[in-house]
């Protein structure tokens, strides 16, 4: 999953450039939910996966055509929950160096990624001016939670997002029109690019 600052700072540039919400703290809630329940596959629509093909498993994380299947985009607690989506699936399968990721394993991928959010996080807050004063306590115990059970540790790791690309990332989905995004994925009936 994208992290906690980064999945807000999509929403909060979302909001800076579109008309269409207008109760951010359900927008904002919608956001992070899908990351705060126990079971993260039925909350991602995940299809099925293996952790010993990267790739595969990264591909199969979020099915963004079974969350529309089953539900539509007309509150603002649905379009935070639908942009949540539109996040991770772009950032597991459009962000990453393939290179990277032929040659890495799952267990491998998780600890440079939390080491990379660790030393990005500030720069996020800072840049984007995020406050998740309303979820702090949530999105904490979830983190400390995620990091036990993938036994993740301090250790110095491969960063894997460099700040410039990050921005551009933030901004790419930030740009994304959520109503024409659906449509093309209904019409595919399948995940595609925006």
């Amino acid at each position: 999953m994208a992290s906690f600052n980064i999945h807000l700072a999509i929403g909060k540039r979302y909001i800076e450039k579109s008309q269409n919400v207008k109760d951010r703290d359900k927008f904002y809630k919608g956001i992070i939910d899908p990351d705060l329940v126990d079971d993260k596959k039925t909350s991602h629509y995940t299809g099925i996966q293996s952790k010993s093909n990267l790739f595969e498993y990264l591909e199969n994380k979020v099915k963004l055509i079974k969350y529309l299947k089953n539900n539509d985009i007309n509150s603002d607690y649905q379009k935070g929950i639908f942009l949540h989506l539109i996040t991770d699936y772009l950032f597991f399968n459009n962000f990453f160096d393939n290179d990277y990721l032929e040659t890495t394993s799952y267990e491998e991928f998780c600890k440079d990624l939390y080491y990379s959010y660790e030393i990005t996080n500030q720069y996020i807050e800072e840049k984007y001016k995020i406050c998740y004063a309303n979820f702090e306590t949530e999105i904490n115990n979830n983190i400390k939670k995620d990091k036990k059970e993938k036994n993740i540790g301090q250790e110095k790791r491969k960063n894997l997002l460099p700040v410039d690309k990050l921005d551009k990332f933030i901004e790419y989905v930030s740009n994304i029109s959520l109503e024409k995004y659906k449509n093309k994925i209904l019409q595919n009936n399948t995940n595609v690019l925006p």
